[in-house]
């Protein structure tokens, strides 16, 4: 017979679980479940998470990059970005100093990055990072 562990945590009331994960889990950052929660929603699509790579392995990716790279005139790249953007996981920049003034370029956040590197160690196994 497997011996049973003990049960150190309070348990939470049922109509109080989510202010429960909150507390347990984000009480000491600046984030709470409800942006955590979104960014993970905002990764639930393949094209949006597959453009978050891209600005992991690049560093920073022109908007006409990006959409060449999606290949795809039925998809909304304006709206996927303001998705990714509105939580926190990609950051509209200016033009790097070499680069074109009129084009926008989109950056990977500390977040994004934060949210790829977890996906590479706990995927692959390794530390690597773009």
């Amino acid at each position: 017979m497997a011996a049973e562990t003990a049960h150190t945590t309070p348990d939470p009331d049922e109509e109080d679980l989510e202010q429960y994960v909150d507390q347990r889990l984000f009480d000491d950052s600046m984030s709470t479940l409800a942006d955590h929660t979104a960014r993970k929603a905002a990764l639930g699509d393949g094209r949006r998470y597959a453009i978050l790579f891209l600005l992991w392995e690049r560093e920073e990716v022109a908007r006409k990059e990006l959409a060449a790279a999606i290949d795809d005139d039925s998809f909304d790249l304006s709206h996927h970005l303001g998705e990714l953007i509105d939580v926190g996981l990609v950051a509209r920049t200016g033009a790097p100093e070499d680069g074109d003034g009129r084009q926008t370029f989109y950056k990977i956040t500390h977040l994004g990055r934060q949210e790829i590197d977890a996906d590479v160690r706990n995927v692959t196994g390794s530390d690597i990072s773009g």
